[in-house]
């Protein structure tokens, strides 16, 4: 081969290296377009001055042209366990038992607060971490952390939510928003929902602890949010106290709302198992 015919050589094996190079990378961006997403972002919250992180899951085929409805939740990061979550959503999306869409699970703050002066049975000092002081209203003197609940609630509902639905250009209403939340997680469900009635229109809630629920104002000209709560009969007798109280309140206010008992207590793989049920037949 003399040298002109190696130079040919050379330019047609780079054209066809390049040419298969390109429809390879096309085909990546076409499997990964058709496909779910599951990952974690971050927003800056001006309320709690600190940065939050929240999971983002996107189903198969999304795009910015469509309206999907959004679940929020809270307790993010305990939510997902060996890809678990996007697994499960994928499941209920392909097997058409649910519609395509999003959910945003808001991450807890882990991080020790305080140490306060309450102690367990032993006479240790229990460890209060910021995520008690964000879901639950409390009585601490500490006059920072006295406004982490109010604070984290106004990061939720006007922060979060609005940044959302922003960014994937979804102009939701009450009605194509849901939330979901477990024990304090879950009481920080009920208050917003009965602080912030015309954010979210369906709330699943389980295993509520905290949240002071039987102290709560109830407004006969609101339309509150239907409400499916839910808790176990081997938990503390309060759980049962509050949802009685929440079934009273709304049959008052002949508003919808499903709470029952299940048999067991505070477990994740019951909440789990809890949630499949009630979301197939919410969102529609």
């Amino acid at each position: 081969m003399c040298w002109g015919e190696k130079i040919i050589f050379m330019k047609k094996f780079i054209f066809i290296f390049l040419a298969v190079l390109i429809i390879s990378c096309n085909s990546s961006k076409i499997d990964i377009s058709n496909s779910s997403k599951y990952y974690t972002d971050s927003i800056y919250s001006n309320s709690l001055q600190e940065y939050r992180l929240h999971n983002i899951y996107l189903p198969k085929n999304f795009s910015k042209k469509n309206q999907y409805p959004i679940l929020y939740a809270t307790d993010g990061n305990k939510m997902d366990v060996n890809n678990t979550t996007k697994i499960l959503l994928d499941s209920l999306i392909e097997n058409k038992l649910t519609p395509p869409f999003i959910v945003i699970e808001s991450h807890q703050n882990s991080k020790i607060a305080d140490s306060t002066s309450t102690t367990n049975g032993y006479g240790m000092k229990i460890y209060n971490r910021y995520r008690y002081f964000d879901y639950v209203p409390n009585q601490t003197l500490d006059p920072i952390l006295k406004k982490r609940f109010n604070n984290h609630m106004n990061y939720f509902v006007s922060e979060l939510i609005p940044k959302i639905e922003i960014q994937f250009n979804q102009k939701n209403t009450k009605e194509n928003r849901f939330f979901y939340g477990v024990s304090n997680g879950g009481s920080f469900g009920i208050n917003m929902l009965n602080s912030n009635p015309n954010i979210i229109g369906t709330y699943i809630c389980y295993s509520t602890i905290g949240g002071d629920i039987q102290s709560m104002n109830w407004d006969k000209k609101i339309n509150y949010p239907k409400l499916y709560l839910q808790y176990g009969n081997q938990e503390p007798v309060f759980l049962k106290n509050d949802a009685d109280y929440l079934i009273k309140k709304y049959t008052e206010l002949n508003l919808f709302c499903e709470i029952n008992s299940f048999d067991g207590g505070h477990d994740n793989v019951i909440w789990k198992e809890k949630f499949i049920s009630t979301i197939k037949k919410t969102i529609k």
